[in-house]
């Protein structure tokens, strides 16, 4: 484990608390080269992973086969959570490296000592699994809106999570899929949007004007 790999666990909201010296035997580091995939149904395990170095993807594949982008980890962020204590031995997502990418692997069972031997980490544990529920539920919000323009105004402001401009994370055929509506309607409530001075559009650049 390199001091490089020590500050980013110092830096996580989620790992800060603790000495992680004492548990470096029981941690694997794993790369990928952009492309790769990371986790998926074929690549099934129960472990936190937290990005080092680099940015992955999270793809969700519909019934036709389909992959919609849903969200991307940056550094410092966490993911694995959702399958952690799941009994289904199957992972809900496909995660790919959209760079390449470092990550920290902590199994199962590194992860039960952990929280068992530190209370704040398991209190900050409990605490993000909150804002992820908040999160979910923002994004089923925006899915259950009438509104097209309502529907992707709920969705701009979940994905921004209370930035004032972010980059879209995919294609406006993939968004309007991913909200149910016409790739028209799409364009419409952008334009909408705009004129109402509730955001602004510069190709893929998305600022918000009225939080």
């Amino acid at each position: 484990m390199t001091l490089k790999d020590k500050e980013v666990f110092a830096e996580s909201e989620l790992f800060s608390s603790l000495d992680i010296n004492k548990y470096k035997d029981e941690i694997e580091f794993v790369s990928a080269k952009k492309g790769e995939r990371v986790m998926g149904k074929d690549s099934f395990r129960r472990c936190l992973a937290l990005i080092i170095s680099g940015e992955a993807v999270v793809l969700k594949k519909g019934l036709d086969g389909k992959a919609t982008i849903m969200n991307t980890f940056h550094k410092g962020d966490v993911f694995g959570m959702a399958t952690l204590f799941y009994e289904e031995a199957e992972f809900p997502s496909e995660i790919t490296a959209g760079t390449n990418l470092k990550i920290a692997v902590l199994g199962k069972e590194t992860v039960e000592k952990v929280i068992f031997d530190n209370p704040d980490f398991a209190r900050a544990y409990i605490t993000l699994l909150s804002q992820k529920i908040h999160f979910l539920n923002k994004k089923l919000s925006a899915f259950s809106e009438s509104e097209a323009h309502e529907k992707l105004l709920r969705w701009i402001m979940s994905t921004a999570e209370g930035k004032e401009e972010f980059i879209l994370p995919c294609s406006l055929t993939k968004l309007s899929s991913m909200l149910g509506i016409g790739r028209a309607s799409v364009y419409r409530s952008f334009e909408s949007l705009e004129k109402q001075g509730k955001i602004k559009k510069d190709g893929k650049k998305i600022v918000i004007l009225k939080p």
